[in-house]
This record gives structure tokens, C-alpha cells and sequence, in this order.
């Protein structure tokens, strides 16, 4: 009997019990691989895998993004070295005297792009955001020596020259934004878990602000599974045990009423 009171005991306990089990789902879904100023929008969906009752963790993201080669614009040419030694006698004769100087400039033509951006949002609530680096470049694209007058005097039949050997040297300067970035995280924020908890769906947008090509894009779903185990029967007593029970309370009751008879 007193397995029996047990057993029923384990029984009711189980049934109030749960056991939980934790897995992770890639949510299906994706964004445009090219993307370009402009809000994108997508829905990531684990409805067909997940169980019926289950509990949200947390959720990871990763989205990975390259420069999808924005345009450099020119934005013009500008002297930025400049120097000139002093005019030094260089020839003469009866007639001529040619005084000479070196001069060497610098002209550097700059050509620039603007910095691609992109966030990752669900509703109001941003999760991450990136950019392109910054990267500078500068190529020397040759120079030129040329010999040019600046000043002539003539008086009679003697004349003055002064002249300049001017080496101009050209570079261009790139400041580009350009690269590879990620935004990725993990978020248990519960708002976005409330909504998991609804229905299993997931929207998300991404902001982009210039020429950005998706290279990979994941979202895990962190979930706890809920089962509620079936509750097992308490123990039965075979019929032998209850035939042999009821012989010996029979006996028992027989004893009692002889020992009653006796006494009277």
C-alpha cells in the first residue's frame, strides 16, 4: 500500500513539472543583395521550426556589407608646394645677359566619395549600424620642366633676361570611403521577444545611404523548448496480491467473531 501511496505521489509531481531543452534556428528571410539609398524591408520567418510551446532567449544578428564602388568625383586641381631659388647669372656676352632660377611646383588634383552607411532596425528600435573607412591615397603621376621668361629689359642693344626652369609635378589624391563592415549583436530585448512569442515572425529594415553590396546576412533565434511530460500510472496491485488480501481479512473477521462467541 504503501508503494502505492508513493507512486501516486511521483505521478501528480510530474504532471506540474516541465523539462526544457535549448536550441537555436536560423530564421528564413533575406534583404537585395545591391543596395542604394533607401529604405529595405524583410521579414524573417521561424514559424516551421519551432515547437508549439517554447520560451525566447535571445536573438543574433549578422549582416555583412562591401563598397559596391561608388563614384569619385574631381573636385578640381590646386597648387599645394611651391618653391623658387634665386635668379643666378647663368650666361653673358656683348649683347645678352640671361639670368636663370629653378622653381618647383606641385599641383595635386583631389578626388573624393562620399561615406556609405547602413543601419539595421526593428521598428523604432535600431540594433546596429556601420560604415565604410576612410582611406587616403596619394599617386605621383609624373612631372614636366619647362623654360619660361619672367622678365626682359632691353636698352639700345644690350638686353636682360631672367628665366625660370619650372618642374611642375602631378599627383592625385584619392579620399575614398571603401570596404568591408558588419553589423552584427545579440538582443533579449523583450519587445522584440514579445513578438517571436506571437507569432514567430520577425521584420526588420535596413537603412542604407549610398552603394552597398549584401555579402551575408543571418539571424538566429535562441529558443527554449516547453514539454509537458505525459503523466505515468501509479502502481497496480496484481489480482493474486488482492485475492490473498481479501482471504486474509476474511480470516481476520472470522477470528474476531469466534473470540467474540467464546467470551459470551
Amino acid at each position: 500500500m504503501k508503494k502505492i501511496v508513493i507512486a501516486a505521489l511521483l505521478a501528480a509531481t510530474c504532471a506540474l513539472s516541465t523539462t526544457a531543452s535549448a536550441a537555436v534556428v536560423a530564421m528564413d528571410g533575406s534583404f537585395a543583395s545591391n543596395l542604394n539609398n533607401k529604405t529595405y524591408d524583410a521579414v524573417f520567418s521561424a514559424k516551421s521550426l519551432l515547437p508549439e510551446s517554447y520560451t525566447v532567449n535571445s536573438l543574433s544578428f549578422s549582416f555583412s556589407f562591401l563598397d559596391n564602388g561608388g563614384t569619385l568625383k574631381n573636385m578640381g586641381t590646386k597648387q599645394t608646394e611651391y618653391s623658387a631659388g634665386a635668379y643666378k647669372l647663368h650666361s653673358s656676352n656683348w649683347f645678352t645677359d640671361i639670368y636663370l632660377r629653378s622653381v618647383k611646383t606641385t599641383n595635386t588634383t583631389t578626388f573624393a566619395s562620399e561615406q556609405e552607411t547602413a543601419s539595421l532596425s526593428f521598428g523604432d528600435l535600431v540594433l546596429g549600424n556601420g560604415a565604410t573607412e576612410y582611406k587616403e591615397k596619394t599617386a605621383d603621376k609624373g612631372s614636366k620642366t619647362t623654360r619660361v621668361i619672367d622678365d626682359e629689359r632691353c636698352v639700345v642693344f644690350w638686353c636682360e633676361y631672367k628665366k625660370s626652369d619650372v618642374t611642375t609635378k602631378s599627383v592625385e589624391l584619392t579620399k575614398d570611403y571603401t570596404g568591408a563592415f558588419t553589423i552584427s549583436g545579440v538582443t533579449t530585448d523583450q519587445s522584440i521577444i514579445d513578438q517571436l512569442l506571437g507569432n514567430g515572425e520577425l521584420a526588420l529594415s535596413l537603412n542604407i545611404f549610398g552603394k552597398l553590396k549584401l555579402t551575408g546576412s543571418e539571424v538566429l533565434l535562441d529558443y527554449t523548448k516547453v514539454e509537458t511530460p505525459v503523466e505515468e500510472p501509479g502502481e497496480v496491485p496484481e489480482p493474486s496480491s488482492v485475492l490473498l488480501a481479501g482471504a486474509g481479512l476474511a480470516a481476520i473477521g472470522f477470528l474476531r467473531r469466534r473470540r467474540s462467541a467464546a467470551q459470551a
